[in-house]
């Protein structure tokens, strides 16, 4: 089966993630076009329908797709609260361990 994935909407980043995380049911060849196209190619190691392949690609790459903008949105609150949590650190004394 072969699957026809634009760059400007996913990454190279996702399409890895997509690639790898089903590697372990499918071989997959990634042939890349252009810097706006890339062509999947994916032979199933068990037999499978076409539909089925496509299917769970699809839906590997749209998640990872969704992780992506998720960790985007989410980077500057997190490293805000990462700060927040260790910032308090320098604060403890040894005798405030006896407690």
């Amino acid at each position: 089966m072969i699957i026809r994935i634009d760059k400007r909407i996913y990454s190279d980043n996702c399409i890895a993630k997509a690639v790898y995380s089903l590697s372990d049911i499918y071989v997959i060849q990634r042939t890349f076009l252009s810097d706006k196209e890339e062509i999947i190619d994916i032979v199933p190691k068990q037999s499978t329908t076409d539909e089925s392949i496509k299917d769970k690609f699809l839906c590997q790459l749209n998640d990872y797709k969704l992780r992506s903008i998720i960790e985007e949105e989410t980077h500057e609150i997190r490293t805000i609260l990462y700060a927040k949590a260790f910032s308090d650190c320098n604060d403890i004394e040894a005798t405030d361990m006896d407690e």
